[in-house]
């Protein structure tokens, strides 16, 4: 199977710029727009993409599992999803927060390459596999 690293490194680089910016000026509105570009990815409607084709930005097809991916991006979208939810609800400090902890594993793949999410799918295919005998 094909990951487009290029998309990935788009997705890191949009919310590594944009979550800060959202909490240091207040800006909700980024946050929940930056949670519908997550969640669209699994649709076929996925505004990142366009997004990312609109700029110019080429695909760099590489032969890989994409699964691992998915699920951190899923696991990004359920924090961003929450972050929303509480800013909708006028809990601020959590919903930065949470949005800020987003920015920050996006920050530490993009840099140091280590991606939390792919990680924790991998060790829950482990002990899924150690459990289960599959």
């Amino acid at each position: 199977m094909k990951t487009d690293r290029n998309q990935l490194r788009f997705n890191q680089v949009l919310l590594t710029l944009l979550l800060p910016l959202a909490a240091l000026l207040d800006l909700p509105l980024l946050v929940y727009l930056l949670f519908l570009l997550m969640v669209s990815q699994h649709t076929p409607w996925d505004l990142m993409g366009v997004l990312k084709r609109a700029l110019g930005i080429p695909a760099r097809l590489v032969e890989e599992d994409p699964r691992p991916h998915r699920f951190a991006r899923t696991l990004g979208a359920v924090f961003l999803g929450l972050a929303s939810l509480f800013l909708l609800l006028g809990l601020k400090g959590v919903g930065y927060a949470l949005a800020l902890l987003v920015a920050l594993l996006a920050f530490v793949n993009l840099a140091f390459g280590f991606c939390l999410g792919c990680f924790l799918y991998l060790h829950l295919r482990y002990a899924r596999a150690l459990f289960t005998g599959k």
